[in-house]
Parts: C-alpha cells; structure tokens; sequence
C-alpha cells in the first residue's frame, strides 16, 4: 500500500493482518500519535514497513554516505538543505493543497522532508531548531509557501534549513556540506562541488561522481527522476525478501515527520 497522504490507519491495519509489507508516501503522517501506531503496527505484526525517501538512493547521496563515515570530510561543522522552489497557483488549486488538515502543512511537510530526511540521514539527530515562516506569502493557502529554520544537530554542527514553493521560477535544490577538511554540494540529484584536502588517495579508491546536469523539481515536479524511486523499490523487496530493514525504514520515517513538527512548533511560538 502506498498512500498520500496517511489520515486513517486502516489500510496500514489491513496490510498487517494479511502479513503484507506496507511501504508509504512521505510524510508517513502528518500528526506523530498516527505515525507511531504505524510503527507499532509494523513491529508488533512483523511486516516490513518503508517510507519513500528516495533520494537516499541518488548516486550523490550513496557516495557522500560512504564519504563521511570514511572521514573524508573532517569534522562536520555546518550541514545546510536549500529548497528554493516554485509552484503555480494552479498547483494550489486542488483543496487538499497546502491545508494543515490534509497535508499537515506546506512546502516543508510536502516538498523539503525529502531534504530533512537526508541532513538527518548523513548528520544524525537534531537537537535543536528554531523557525520562522511565512503563510501563503504568494498562494492562496493556509500554511507556509516559506520557511526558514536553524538546526543545531547532537553532534554539535549546526546548519540552515530553507524551504519554499514561492520563488518563480525555482532553483535546483542543494544540499551543502562543510567539514574541517573540505566542502561538498549536492544540487538536485548530483554532486557538483567536492573541494576536500588530502584526499588524492581516497579518490582512487573511490571517486566523486561530479555532474553539472542536474534533475530537479524546482518547477516541475513531473521533472524528478524515476531512477531512485526504482533503486527503493528495489532495496524495499530485498528487504521483504531476506527480512532485513529497508534502508527507509518507518523510524526514519517517524524521525522526519518529528522534526519537521518541531520546527513548525518552533514558528508558532516564536
């Protein structure tokens, strides 16, 4: 089952009761209580549960992956995710739309997850944040087309998060990366920048795959391409198959939804 987004349980339920793998659309919710009785539904029926997050398996994301638990890049010191993008109003036409009671939100639940699912993939937890948005500054909606947070991560880096569906005409999404040793950016679905000292030895073993054509939804979201989603379709059967966790599994899942929330709490309080 694949649903977008989870209001109800009763797909998830029926999927259990039958002992069928259940794999959802981000956000996996779009209130914590609903997305931690999924998981619990998951475990305490022992079905494999996955969340899309396909950009873990974009070719950029697999090597930086390796790349950071190798050292390569020092010392994180700052991890930033930019999602400056566009949507019509035509896109905000449908009801369901940048509501807070279908969507949960707006261009951070529905668009930037996919970037916080990957800080919190590469960089681990987030301790802290703090917010500040802006609704509807450009559609005809209810929750935010812009959003701006600071991140401090339990590792002690910090980073930015800036996430918005206002800016005609869109840019290619980045992710930014500044260790003691080096910088890397990831923009779209590639690796454009990765400037590292000391690295001539490691790059033989294994080296960056820099791209300058990028695939991106900034304007477009029929533009993102299939490739990753193919690559987690995959990895999500071999994980049904040998009764391994997916590599997106329902706690990743859980862990984005969370930190999203809190960073949406953080704007309401100020």
């Amino acid at each position: 089952v694949c649903t977008y987004p989870t209001f109800r349980l009763e797909p998830v339920e029926v999927c259990a009761s039958i002992g069928r793998a259940v794999q959802l659309e981000k956000p996996m919710a779009t209130q914590l209580p609903v997305a931690r009785q999924i998981l619990e539904i998951a475990q305490s029926s022992k079905v494999s549960l996955s969340v899309i997050s396909q950009h873990r398996f974009d070719d950029s994301i697999l090597f930086l992956k390796r790349a950071l638990e190798a050292g390569r890049l020092g010392k994180i010191l700052q991890a930033d995710a930019y999602v400056k993008w566009f949507r019509s109003a035509d896109y905000y036409s449908r009801p369901m739309k940048g509501s807070w009671a279908t969507e949960g939100g707006g261009a951070l639940i529905n668009q930037a997850i996919h970037q916080m699912d990957l800080l919190l993939y590469l960089f681990g937890p987030i301790s802290e944040v703090r917010g500040m948005w802006q609704l509807g500054s450009l559609h005809n909606i209810e929750s935010e087309d812009i959003v701006n947070a600071l991140l401090r991560f339990d590792s002690g880096a910090t980073g930015v998060l800036q996430a918005a569906t206002a800016f005609w005409p869109g840019s290619a999404e980045r992710i930014e990366v500044h260790g003691t040793k080096g910088t890397a950016v990831v923009t779209g679905d590639r690796l454009t920048t990765w400037n590292v000292q000391d690295d001539e030895e490691a790059k033989l073993a294994d080296p960056a795959p820099l791209h300058q054509e990028v695939s991106t939804g900034a304007s477009n979201p029929m533009a993102i391409s299939l490739l990753s989603f193919e690559r987690q379709f995959l990895d999500f059967a071999r994980a049904i198959r040998e009764g391994i966790e997916p590599v997106a599994n329902g706690e990743a899942g859980y862990l984005a939804l969370d930190t999203v929330l809190r960073i949406y709490h953080a704007c309401k309080a100020g």
